[in-house]
C-alpha cells in the first residue's frame, strides 16, 4: 500500500525534531561544562586517611581486668556473665593482639606475668576513662550537664565542699561525683583513672604519686594538733610540746599518715611517741578523750567544727608538725575542659 503524502511529511518532521537537539549546541550548555567537570573532580578526590583503631576492644580489656583481679577463670566468667570457654578464647585473642602472655597458667594457680602486671593499671585506666566519657555523653542528653569525678580525704571535706558549692552556683551545668577515700586509696584511684581530681596529702614516699605525669599542686598546710579533755593539766596552757606527751596514752586514726608523722617526730627527737589506740572514726577517738583514756593526735582540719565543751584542741610545738594538702591530677589527661576548669577553680579558692 502506498504511503500517503501527509504521513511521510509528519514522519520527516518528527525525525528532524529529534535530530536537531543532538546536533545543536546551545550557549547554556557551554557555560555549564566547566561546572560539571569540577563537580566530577571533587567527587573523585581521595578522602583523608583515617588511622585505624586497634583490634583490641573495650570488652576484651574488661575481660582481662576481671580475670587479673579474680585470678580464676570460673569466678571471672561468672562475674562477666559469659561462659568460661568464651573468656578463655578472649584472653588468648588479647595475648595474640598484644604479642605476649599476660598470665602464667598452672594446674592450681593463675598469676600475672611481668607484662601483665605492667599492663593491668593501663587497662584499668582505659576502662575508667571510657566509662567516664560514656557517662558524659549520656548526661549531655539526660541532665544537660557534665560530671567531674572528685576524690578527697575526709578531713578536707569541711573546706572543699563549700568551694564546690560555689562552683555549682557559678556554673550550673557542672555536676560532681564525690568519693571520700584514705590518702593511699585516693592516689591509687587517680592513677587508675577512676577519679579526675583528688584532694589529699602530698606523700613523697608514695610511688604512684611520684610517677611521671602525676601532678600535685600544693594548696595549704594542715597542722597536727592535740585534743585533750578540758580538765586535763595540759588544757590549761595554750599549747603543748611533744616531750610532754611521751608518758601519755595517745590515740590516732587507724588510717592516714599521722602515725608516720609521730614516728618521724619521735625518732628525730629521741621521744617515745607510739600510739596506744587506733580508731577508724572521729567519734570513737573523741570518746577515748572524754573518758580520760587517751589524748587524741589528729589533723587540725578535724577540729574546725569541734564544739564539745568537754574537749579542747591545742597546738603541739617543738617542733610543729604539718602535712601538705595538695590538688592531684594526671597531667594532660583530663577528660574534658570541665575537669580543667574545676581544677583551676579549686586551686584558686582553696589555696591559702
Amino acid at each position: 500500500m502506498a504511503t500517503p503524502p501527509n504521513s511521510s511529511r509528519r514522519t520527516g518532521q518528527s525525525a528532524a525534531a529529534k535530530t536537531a537537539p543532538a546536533t545543536a549546541t546551545p550557549p547554556l550548555a557551554k557555560k555549564q561544562a566547566p561546572a560539571t567537570t569540577k563537580a566530577t573532580a571533587t567527587a573523585t578526590a581521595t578522602p583523608a586517611t583515617v588511622p585505624p583503631l586497634p583490634a583490641l576492644t573495650l570488652r576484651q580489656v574488661q575481660y582481662f581486668v576481671a580475670l587479673a583481679h579474680s585470678r580464676s577463670f570460673t569466678q571471672a566468667a561468672q562475674a562477666l556473665s559469659v561462659t568460661q570457654p568464651a573468656l578463655t578464647a578472649a584472653i588468648r585473642q588479647i595475648e595474640f593482639l598484644l604479642g605476649g602472655r599476660l598470665f602464667e597458667r598452672s594446674a592450681h594457680r593463675l598469676t600475672l606475668t611481668e607484662a601483665g602486671t605492667t599492663i593491668l593499671p593501663l587497662a584499668e585506666r582505659l576502662l575508667n576513662a571510657a566509662r567516664g566519657t560514656f557517662d558524659d555523653m549520656t548526661s549531655t542528653f539526660t541532665l544537660q550537664a557534665q560530671t567531674v569525678r572528685i576524690g578527697f580525704i575526709p578531713s578536707v571535706a569541711a573546706r572543699l565542699l563549700p568551694v564546690l558549692g560555689s562552683l555549682r552556683e557559678a556554673h550550673p551545668g557542672v555536676r560532681f561525683a564525690l568519693s571520700d577515700l584514705p590518702n593511699s586509696e585516693l592516689v591509687a584511684a587517680l592513677a587508675r583513672g577512676e577519679i579526675d581530681l583528688g584532694v589529699g596529702i602530698r606523700d613523697e614516699d608514695d610511688e604512684a604519686a611520684s610517677a611521671e605525669g602525676f601532678r600535685c599542686d600544693d594548696l595549704f598546710d594542715d597542722e597536727i594538733v592535740l585534743v585533750a579533755r578540758h580538765d586535763d593539766p595540759l588544757a590549761k596552757a595554750a599549747s603543748a610540746t611533744w616531750a610532754q606527751l611521751t608518758e601519755r596514752d595517745l590515740a590516732v586514726f587507724v588510717r592516714g599518715n599521722v602515725s608516720d608523722s609521730l614516728r618521724r617526730t619521735g625518732g628525730s627527737h629521741n621521744l617515745r611517741l607510739e600510739p596506744k589506740y587506733r580508731m577508724e572514726y572521729t567519734e570513737p577517738l573523741y570518746a577515748l578523750v572524754r573518758s580520760g583514756l587517751a589524748l587524741a593526735i589528729l589533723p587540725k582540719l578535724y577540729t574546725l567544727h569541734l564544739h564539745d565543751p568537754e574537749l579542747v584542741a591545742l597546738d603541739v610545738t617543738a617542733p610543729r608538725v604539718t602535712r601538705t594538702v595538695a590538688l592531684m591530677s594526671l597531667d594532660g589527661k583530663e577528660r574534658g575542659p570541665q575537669v580543667s576548669a574545676c581544677r583551676d577553680w579549686i586551686a584558686k579558692h582553696l589555696a591559702t
